[in-house]
């Protein structure tokens, strides 16, 4: 399974919220630190907004801040929230016309290789994605010192 590019921000930003506990942080500055378009940063805050993982504030003080717990927030999760389709084949999919949807053993398969997936993913939190040598590591590859 591939997340999209949309999920892959998603998740580093709330790494990088992670890492800030309890600051008001731009979409800017995430862009520039990940060296990713800052629109695509913030559609991926303005889902997570929607999902209720940060606040996002407007103006010139504005930014967003996480506002769940980063030691209970799991990445299946905040994945299964972000992702625009879990279908992994035509098969998952209502307007499947595959013959086979009804009794089919390979969705049986896919569907329990997803579970694993996203079983694997909410063994991991925020917290443990954001903590250590995040901010050096993003200093490391060129981005400017964070706060």
């Amino acid at each position: 399974m591939r997340l999209t590019r949309f999920t892959d921000i998603g998740l580093r930003a709330l790494m990088y919220l992670g890492s800030h506990p309890g600051r008001t942080v731009s979409a800017h500055e995430i862009a520039e630190r990940f060296r990713v378009s800052q629109d695509h940063v913030m559609k991926s805050l303005q889902r997570l907004v929607a999902l209720g993982i940060v606040r996002g504030r407007r103006g010139r003080a504005g930014g967003f801040i996480m506002v769940r717990d980063p030691q209970t927030l799991r990445i299946g999760e905040v994945a299964r929230g972000l992702e625009p389709s879990l279908a992994l084949a035509e098969c998952f999919e209502e307007s499947s016309t595959c013959p086979l949807t009804d009794h089919c053993r390979l969705a049986g398969a896919l569907a329990d290789a997803q579970s694993a997936f996203f079983d694997s993913l909410d063994q991991t939190t925020v917290a443990d994605l954001a903590g250590g040598d995040l901010v050096r590591l993003l200093e490391l590859r060129g981005g400017r010192a964070g706060d």
